[in-house]
């Protein structure tokens, strides 16, 4: 029941909204890397995202029986969400008490950040979800080794890295109960030892792959900004998505941590170096690494739960009143609530403004369009994979053609579209052409590669009309008629 409720909430909370709010970038990447064949996967590994393959066949497997719905690419990251929070009341529970990990579950549910990592087809919930999880099999390991806890273990931290190899940063951790355990129990001492470091490193050894490879396609994440001091002090407001509920948690966990240190200064260490080892980590190694981003710290979110849990316990305890706990966590998740609400609301729409509107732009063009239309995306180079996305129903003589590429000269499996060399034959028979773009000028056709297929397009078709959609437009192109 400890578990259960937990779990129940935060579903509940996780599922509300879970469609309403478009596909993003990112998202249509899984869409994509899921949809392929196995062997189209394993080409398409070979060149970008390798560390996620492990995520795209789950999520492979899974739209092959649920579908590909907005609701069904992120029902499992719901899942996961859920499932955290399930795991964190546990771990409260072997920390603290019962009461502590309770409070802890439900608080998760509170954390904006939850829901939105909870509704969005990515591993970032299922990178918290094993992170939780190994940290509670280690606790169990510690408390009676054995093989099979151990094994068990090892295999949630293998689920780690397969999740998301950052969040294997929470080893440091692990390795501080593991020492403390080893320091404290002189009996089972070479136990804990051998069987933490032969579960540890069995668990890393078989990542190695996902961290080599990974370490080489590197670049595909060269775009996350520097870490200036400007960053840094973002960085908790947006952890948490939500600068009150970033102050809730710093306030009641740093406090927290302070104060556990006088009771159980392993606990304390422990969770402190889970909250801050990650982030100052990759600060401090962001030129080689770039991992200072909050999404990719999200693992750390837990830990900074079950200390501000146990703030609220200790509170409940020197109340000594009956009913003292119930009434301080329903005040603190009410007042969570109402402070967050705003982004509470925010993540569950399409008004998020670093975001394209593929969905209502494509929408536009599915009502307008005739049989024989083009369409030419410009700009932002994956923008035809969120159209692609919204038309996926559509069979394909019922879709604007995708004019001015080569598709026979561009796998399957990649991202990378290869531009027609001959924009006149590419066009030829094309009445009208949808041009979407993304370039913020309003000049759509400045962007296209090469040139000449702009040149093409001008001196062929005239503008008919234009119409804005957040950060993109749609211009309707007509051929000119003859002189």
């Amino acid at each position: 029941m400890l578990a259960a409720v937990p779990f129940a909430v935060t579903l509940v909370v996780t599922l509300i909204g879970i469609g309403e709010r478009q596909l993003w970038r990112d998202e249509h990447a899984t869409w994509w890397a899921a949809s392929l064949s196995f062997a189209d996967l394993r080409r398409f590994a070979e060149t970008v995202d390798f560390v996620l393959v492990p995520y795209y066949v789950l999520l492979h497997g899974w739209t092959a029986v649920f579908g590909d719905s907005a609701v069904a690419l992120r029902l499992p990251s719901a899942l996961c969400m859920a499932g955290a929070a399930a795991l964190t009341a546990l771990v409260g529970r072997r920390l603290f008490d019962a009461t502590a990990g309770l409070f802890a579950g439900l608080l998760l549910a509170a954390v904006p950040a939850v829901t939105r990592y909870g509704q969005e087809a990515r591993p970032y919930a299922m990178a918290v979800l094993a992170s939780v999880a190994a940290i509670l099999l280690l606790l169990r390991a510690l408390e009676r080794p054995s093989a099979l806890r151990w094994l068990c273990y090892g295999l949630a931290v293998a689920w780690v890295a397969a999740s998301h190899l950052v969040a294997l940063m929470a080893l440091a951790a692990h390795l501080v109960a593991v020492a403390a355990a080893a320091r404290a129990d002189r009996e089972r001492r070479r136990r804990i030892l051998v069987g933490w470091a032969a579960a540890a490193g069995s668990a890393v050894l078989v990542s190695a792959p996902l961290v080599l490879v990974g370490r080489g396609q590197g670049g595909q994440i060269s775009w996350v900004p520097d870490p200036t001091w400007e960053r840094v002090q973002q960085f908790p407001a947006e952890l948490f998505m939500s600068p009150a509920a970033a102050g809730f948690f710093l306030v009641f966990g740093l406090a927290a941590l302070a104060g556990l240190a006088f009771k159980d200064r392993v606990g304390a260490a422990m969770l402190a170096v889970w909250v801050l080892l990650p982030p100052v980590l990759a600060y401090y190694t962001f030129h080689e690494f770039s991992f200072f981003y909050p999404r990719y710290l999200l693992f750390t979110i837990p830990a900074w739960v079950l200390a501000a849990a146990y703030a609220l316990r200790r509170l409940t305890a020197e109340a000594g009143a009956r009913g003292a706990g119930a009434a301080v966590l329903a005040a603190t998740l009410a007042g969570l609530s109402f402070a967050s609400w705003d982004q509470q609301v925010l993540i569950r729409g399409d008004g998020i403004l670093t975001e394209f509107g593929f969905r209502s732009a494509a929408a536009f063009i599915r009502v307008h369009q005739q049989p024989g239309d083009a369409v030419v995306f410009t700009g932002y180079q994956y923008a035809y994979r969120g159209f692609r996305y919204e038309w996926r129903d559509l069979p394909p003589d019922r879709r604007p053609r995708e004019a001015l590429i080569d598709a026979s000269r561009a796998p399957s499996w990649s991202w990378r579209q290869r531009a027609c060399q001959d924009p006149a034959a590419c066009l030829a028979g094309t009445t009208r052409i949808w041009v979407v773009s993304t370039d913020p000028r309003g000049l759509p056709l400045d962007e296209l590669l090469p040139p000449e297929q702009g040149t093409v397009i001008e001196a062929r078709y005239d503008k008919i009309g234009e119409t804005s959609f957040p950060r993109l437009r749609v211009t309707e192109l007509r051929i000119k008629s003859a002189p």
